[in-house]
């Protein structure tokens, strides 16, 4: 086993060259088209475009909307696992924004829409031999291959359409910042908060109040009725266990609805003497 352990660690070493998924050439032309680059790197990059609409006071906004482009799926990944990731992706944005947002089930007010680009595999195999390594040597480790990736373009939108903001943001997986777990979407679910995050960060210079705490609570509910919950126990075990997301997160990309109340009987009119 010690033998193993140490050849798999000289093949990491020689590996570590690469350090994170390398992401395809960004698209040409973004530059001219009114994007700004937030970051430029070759495993992470993020550009945004201000829209020329006033921000929408109050600021209402439908629940986030998602969907998975044609093209955007490894050829190791089933449409129902882009549905996971997606649905991710769209429950991270709904909660990073609930502080400043107030989200309604309505079909009325500002839109959030997310195109999900491209899901690059993960070494599903290789994510499994990392976590028997991380079982037997001090801190964590990951073998720094097979890292998937995510892309993800967001447009906020106001009432009448007319664009607040465009984000296209793309991250390859780093074999130090985030855990192999057992499945080829396990990056791409992994960096799906790190978009959430991205675009709350390229908010803050909007200086958005912040809403009341009443409204923030209704806005978490109102994203975890929709997007679901994912399982707290099964983050838990996945410290230890290379869990999939799809064994923590029970997601879809079907609405969900909140519980109808009961009928309640009708008073019987009294019958006439």
């Amino acid at each position: 086993m010690q033998a193993f352990i140490r050849s798999v660690l000289a093949a990491a070493i020689l590996l570590l060259g690469a350090g994170c998924a390398s992401l395809p050439p960004a698209a040409a032309g973004d530059a001219a088209s009114g994007f700004r680059e937030v970051r430029n790197q070759p495993h992470y990059r993020v550009s945004v475009r201000d829209g020329t609409a006033a921000w929408p006071t109050p600021p209402l906004f439908r629940l986030p909307m998602v969907e998975v482009a044609s093209d955007a799926l490894d050829t190791a990944i089933s449409p129902a696992q882009g549905g996971v990731v997606a649905t991710h992706a769209a429950r991270t944005v709904c909660l990073a924004l609930a502080p400043w947002l107030q989200w309604t089930s309505a079909d009325e007010g500002g839109r959030v829409a997310l195109q999900v680009r491209r899901v690059a595999a993960s070494s599903s195999g290789l994510a499994a031999t990392s976590a028997v390594i991380d079982a037997v040597v001090p801190g964590p480790f990951r073998l720094p291959a097979g890292l998937g990736a995510l892309r993800v373009d967001t447009r906020i939108e106001d009432g009448a359409g007319a664009a607040l903001l465009e984000l296209q943001w793309e991250r390859g997986a780093n074999p130090l910042l985030h855990r192999a777990r057992a499945s080829s979407i396990g990056d791409a679910w992994e960096l799906a908060p790190s978009h959430a995050r991205d675009l709350e960060e390229v908010l803050a210079p909007l200086k958005l109040a912040k809403q009341a705490e009443p409204v923030r609570k209704a806005n978490i509910a109102t994203c975890e009725q929709r997007f679901g919950r994912v399982s707290v126990a099964g983050r838990a075990a996945s410290m230890f266990v290379p869990l999939s997301p799809e064994a923590i997160d029970p997601s879809d990309d079907a609405p969900r609805t909140a519980p109808q109340p009961q009928p309640q009987p009708q008073p019987q009119p009294n019958p006439g003497p």
